[in-house]
């Protein structure tokens, strides 16, 4: 028996086993605050590490079929938190390295010196005139899909078309703007 759990650890595990609630809330609450501890060690965020913490008693819950047949429990459930905290850090790692991606991307995209700045412009002037010259019913299946953010099966049951001539008819909105751009040095 350890000294983290009050009574039979035994008996608790069977208890676990067979579903008993109570049980399982005793394990819970004297694990809670070692674990609590160590994983803080990991990570030093409460809300990281409580996920850690309920993620670990997800497994316990999850496998308790399992633990009569567990001989170190203490050793057990400590294995299992180390997992989960060692898959928050992966996961926070990962959300850090997205978010430094995305921000770098976005400042690349920023126009950084006065003349990128001056050519944003431009691009975006020659973008909204090469809009104008479209015929009326091209215009409106483009701005419906760039400015309302309209997928081409909304707009298509917006305008009573088939799908596909929604698709056409962008693709050929694409192209009257890019041949415009060209036209126009960019």
């Amino acid at each position: 028996m350890t000294d983290y759990l009050p009574g039979n650890e035994k008996e608790l595990l069977l208890g676990i086993a067979e579903g008993d609630e109570t049980a399982f809330s005793q394990v819970f609450y004297a694990y809670y605050p070692r674990l609590f501890s160590f994983i803080s060690k990991f990570d030093q965020q409460t809300d990281n590490i409580d996920e850690a913490i309920q993620e670990t008693f997800i497994r316990v819950w999850m496998s308790r079929d399992q633990l009569p047949g567990i001989e170190n429990f203490r050793a057990w459930i400590f294995t299992i938190a180390s997992r989960e905290a060692i898959a928050l850090i992966r996961k926070n790692l990962l959300k850090q390295k997205t978010s430094e991606a995305y921000q770098s991307k976005q400042t690349a995209q920023d126009p950084e010196t006065p003349a990128e700045i001056v050519q944003a412009g431009e691009i975006k002037r020659l973008v909204t005139k090469a809009i104008e010259e479209m015929p009326p019913a091209r215009r409106r299946i483009y701005q419906m899909s760039r400015e309302l953010g309209l997928k081409p099966s909304e707009i298509a049951s917006r305008l009573g078309l088939s799908v596909n001539t929604v698709k056409n008819t962008l693709v050929t909105a694409l192209q009257d703007i890019r041949k415009f751009l060209s036209q126009h040095g960019h």
